[in-house]
């Protein structure tokens, strides 16, 4: 069973830093801040995974911090990926309130550790993750509620699957072992769905176009 974590943070591992390569090989071309950001935010949450998969590693009784470290930096991705945007215009990155959105995310922030049972440290970061996931996914089908672009769809749909995935991880705490796997494949599967718009944009504006001017 251990096996089968391992293999799906890895999966993960490799799905976000591939989408953070993207989103850089697009601002290394547009030269955008949401690009900037989103690049932030893949690197810290490909980080989050590498620290999950060291925590299998290290002696037991580091490994609960190190694990906790990994979720902090996935959370502080998906604070980053709040800020940006530019996901809700489908790849337009034109600056568009990128201070308003975290303004907004830091609103249930504040709220959070009043409205959370328990002091576990990890349920915390988990509860900020989650509350991060629900804001840019709403953001986000809203935006494509008004553009109808299949990679808005796609992107929220992620995000959203990335929201479902910190649901069932809390109530993990509360059912421990029932949600762990459910959990991990809805989170891998939500990086998946934002894998391709995110692939498209980066081989379009960015990678694609620098690999071709070295033929």
């Amino acid at each position: 069973m251990v096996e089968i974590e391992l293999a799906i943070n890895l999966v993960g591992l490799a799905i976000s830093a591939m989408i953070g390569r993207f989103a850089y090989s697009g601002y290394a071309t547009i030269g955008s801040p949401n690009l900037l950001r989103l690049t932030l935010a893949f690197a810290s949450i490909a980080a989050g995974f590498a620290l999950i998969i060291a925590a299998f590693f290290v002696h037991p009784g580091y490994a609960r911090a190190v694990d906790t470290a990994g979720l902090a930096a996935q959370a502080v991705g998906y604070f980053f990926i709040a800020m940006s945007h530019g996901l809700k215009s489908s790849f337009d990155f034109a600056p568009r309130g990128g201070a308003s959105a975290a303004a907004l995310a830091l609103v249930p922030l504040a709220a959070t550790p009043f409205v959370i049972p328990g002091n576990s440290i990890e349920h915390l970061v988990r509860s900020i993750s989650f509350i991060l996931l629900v804001y840019v996914s709403i953001e986000t089908l809203a935006s494509y509620m008004q553009t109808m672009r299949t990679n808005t769809l796609m992107i929220g749909s992620g995000l959203g699957t990335l929201a479902v995935a910190e649901l069932l991880a809390w109530y993990d705490f509360i059912f421990p072992g029932t949600y762990d796997y459910p959990a991990l494949a809805a989170k891998v599967a939500g990086f998946g769905l934002m894998f391709i718009p995110f692939s498209k944009f980066g081989l379009t504006s960015g990678l694609g176009r620098r690999l071709k001017d070295a033929e």
